[in-house]
């Protein structure tokens, strides 16, 4: 079987390896470090304490699902179960807003931390049921339907004019008018936008294709009414994850980790220490073997630590990992479960990572 026959497989047993571990309730721990909200008497029925480093977010008893920062040198502004949104109310307290009309996505306006977008989308070329677009001008006490609008997944508000959401609809989503009319662009046919990430220097994008070869591509959206994009920077096997700053360029796939320092013209590559999370072969150019597709693979999320580039955070199928070198060497980060990681965020200009997992959200405190 080639690699790139392998994406369903792939998929469905990360899906049913994470199904599989166990949900560790720390809720109970106590700990006096500053820093990450805990839940009001007000608004929970339990009582507020500190969060304890390496610990889940919860709320109302519930592991938080997601995390929105609206300011990345404040703790998140939102977060959200499965089906309640909350709100920071202080530097320790979190507000229960309400229930969210429908599971997706949260993405918050970064000039008006009120305007919120929620939405997503079903595995594309599936039959699975549309999901309703949202808009909320008020933190999420109220939520509008957008009428005629459906299976968008927001991903980012466009700096230059917050009218502009980019977004994912199986291939790249474009709304000019604050999320009422979408366009849907793509590079070739059936292709997903699977990640997107902003620069100093453009927009780039990773989209999979059906058969699971995914290809990172920079953006021009000077005209969003017609995106341009360029020529594949990178090709791969599976699923993967981008950061970019400035000319340097990150990606994770399932065969490593990629580096460019020229805007993506040039690349090396590395996965010293991420044996046990990347195949043993370039999955493009041969099989990967039985037993590490029966264990599973994957990088999906990539953060460098805002103070100090030369660390960097790893989201993959069994944990997190750290390099303190620059990506060239690659640890495993020993607070954190074997839960497969899928987001990264840094607060506080550093001092708090959120580390979102199939089990929840949970709080690393100076990582």
């Amino acid at each position: 079987m080639r690699g790139g026959l392998l994406i369903p497989i792939l998929i469905t047993l990360s899906l049913v390896l994470s199904g599989c571990l166990e949900i560790r309730n720390r809720s109970d721990q106590v700990d006096d470090e500053p820093g990450e909200p805990a839940l009001t008497p007000a608004a929970a029925s339990a009582d507020p304490t500190p969060i304890p480093s390496g610990s889940f977010l919860r709320l109302d008893g519930l592991n938080a699902k997601q995390i929105v920062l609206w300011d990345a040198e404040l703790p998140a502004e939102y977060a959200a179960t499965s089906s309640t949104l909350y709100r920071r109310s202080d530097a320790r307290s979190w507000e229960r807003i309400g229930s969210l009309p429908v599971s997706g996505r949260l993405v918050a306006d970064p000039s008006d931390p009120d305007l919120l977008y929620l939405g997503d989308h079903p595995r594309c070329l599936s039959d699975n049921d549309p999901v309703p677009f949202h808009r909320s001008t008020d933190g999420g006490e109220s939520w509008q339907r957008i009428d005629d609008v459906q299976n968008v997944r927001p991903m980012l508000v466009w700096p230059e004019d917050n009218d502009v959401i980019i977004g994912s609809r199986c291939g790249l989503a474009i709304s000019q008018d604050g999320g009422y009319t979408w366009e849907r662009h793509l590079p070739d046919s059936e292709f997903d936008l699977t990640r997107l990430t902003i620069t100093q220097i453009g927009l780039f994008g990773l989209f999979t294709s059906e058969d699971g070869v995914s290809y990172l591509r920079q953006i021009e959206i000077d005209d969003p009414e017609n995106p341009e994009f360029a020529e594949p920077l990178l090709r791969f096997w599976g699923i993967g994850t981008i950061h970019a700053s400035g000319d340097r360029i990150l990606v994770g796939e399932p065969g490593g980790v990629h580096f460019s320092d020229d805007g993506g013209r040039t690349w090396s590559s590395t996965r010293e220490g991420l044996e046990d999370v990347v195949a043993s072969v370039v999955p493009l150019e041969e099989d990967i073997p039985d037993a590490e597709l029966e264990e599973g693979l994957g990088i999906f999320a990539l953060l460098p630590h805002p103070q100090d580039s030369l660390r960097i955070f790893l989201g993959t199928i069994r944990g997190l990992y750290l390099s303190e070198d620059g990506g060239q060497t690659w640890g495993k980060v020993s607070s954190i479960e074997d839960y497969q990681v899928t987001e990264l965020d840094f607060s506080m200009g550093g001092a708090i990572l959120y580390v979102t997992t199939d089990h929840g959200v949970i709080v690393l405190h100076n990582p």
